[in-house]
């Protein structure tokens, strides 16, 4: 990166993309089986539990009723489940929510104290691990709104009827947690494992500039090259079979020069931008969060272990913060220099460089010691905090030839 102090990285949202929603399909997929199993064994003892007190019921009717709707919306989503999109269709959620709310209804009516009996809402109860079943094929929102809704409702109608026996009010609160527990666990476990799958894919395409060359394209730029590769060889096939007059009209010889203006800049591109560079900004992770200082394209000349043992650590400091479930990563800045007094990279391209990494809000005891193992293979370092702000100081050695080592 000569002649560039810093480097604008694009703002990309992690996940987003073709690639993201691959990644998504794939978490569905993983939690489909589970989330049906943990749905039909809940609905199960709720169902045992309607069964055991069917006599004490005061309108069975309108609980049968609702147990048929819950019932029906159910054996519908595990037959149809494999037959619809990867995404439920908002109207077909929509209509499973109405189907739901006339359960809910109806089986608070059918078990109102009535003489003095009470019994347990068990078909309203249902509706929640119902709704686990959407979790892996719904936006978050809206499962958290309609077990929102689902809560607010049984825990008043629980606390109405317990102001008459106070000793109700235990049981009612165990209903409402039946009800309103599973689609929230099954919501944050999907959101657990979508970002560690994407956090586990990032980090292997990153890891696969570890070994190009230290000036190079990057991906990106690959697929580029390939586009211009392609309409160059049209154009000189083109020429070749006679399907294309000389002298060039001017529309096709405006188009020949555009193609070699591009192909030219991708070769001077080429020459400046180190495999870190190219590292940090085709990350989802790294891009919008690391801001790399690298004046002289020093990152070329580190080794492949120094190169593996830099961006593990880098990238172990940034995903920290994603993998323990606050979804906000933290902001790092990476500089490499020569240290004051050692010659230009040029004069002495194996002299000693430096190379520090400072972040904010860190723990003194936050780091993964992984992290600490990745350093090493860099070189010697000193940590030092101040505050909440980590920074590594780490000494190296480039190698002269600027490739791997």
């Amino acid at each position: 990166m000569t002649g560039v102090d810093e480097r604008t990285v694009p703002r990309r949202t992690l996940g987003r993309g073709s690639a993201g929603d691959e990644r998504d399909a794939l978490s569905r997929a993983r939690l489909d089986l589970g989330f049906n199993v943990a749905t039909v064994a809940l609905i199960a003892f709720l169902l045992v539990l309607f069964a055991l007190n069917v006599p004490e019921y005061p309108m069975l009717g309108l609980t049968v009723t609702a147990w048929v709707l819950v019932a029906v919306t159910l054996v519908a989503a595990l037959v149809l489940r494999f037959r619809l999109p990867d995404e439920l269709p908002l109207w077909l959620f929509l209509s499973a929510l109405g189907l739901w709310a006339a359960a809910v209804a109806l089986d608070i009516a059918g078990t109102w104290p009535i003489g003095g009996a009470v019994v347990p809402l068990t078909a309203a109860a249902a509706v929640g691990p119902a709704l686990l079943l959407c979790a892996p094929v719904r936006p978050a929102r809206d499962i958290v709104l309609a077990s929102a809704a689902l809560g607010v409702v049984l825990i008043v109608v629980e606390i109405w009827r317990s102001l008459a026996d106070p000793q109700l009010l235990g049981p009612g609160l165990v209903t409402v947690a039946i009800a309103v527990g599973p689609p929230l666990v099954g919501v944050q476990i999907v959101r657990s494992l979508r970002t560690l799958v994407q956090l586990e894919l990032d980090l292997v395409q990153v890891q696969s500039t570890v070994a190009s060359p230290g000036y190079a394209i990057g991906m990106l730029a690959s697929e580029e090259l390939a586009r211009l590769d392609l309409a160059a060889e049209r154009l000189l096939d083109g020429v070749a079979t006679g399907r294309t007059g000389l002298p060039l009209d001017e529309d096709t010889a405006d188009a020949a020069a555009t193609l070699a203006t591009e192909l030219r800049l991708h070769l001077i591109q080429g020459r400046k931008e180190t495999w870190l560079y190219h590292a940090v900004t085709e990350s989802a992770l790294l891009g919008p969060t690391v801001t790399l200082t690298d004046a002289d394209g020093l990152a070329a000349g580190l080794k492949r272990d120094q190169r593996d043992g830099l961006l593990t650590a880098v990238w172990l400091l940034i995903s920290d913060p994603v993998r323990a479930g606050s979804g906000q990563p933290r902001t790092l800045t990476l500089d490499l220099s020569r240290p004051v007094g050692t010659y230009p990279r040029t004069a002495n391209p194996g002299a000693t460089m430096q190379i520090v990494i400072e972040t904010s809000g860190v723990p003194r005891n936050g780091v993964d010691p992984a992290a600490w193992q990745a350093i090493r293979k860099v070189g010697r370092y000193v940590e030092s905090f101040s505050g909440t702000t980590l920074r590594i100081e780490i000494t190296t050695v480039s190698d002269p030839s600027g490739e791997l080592g």
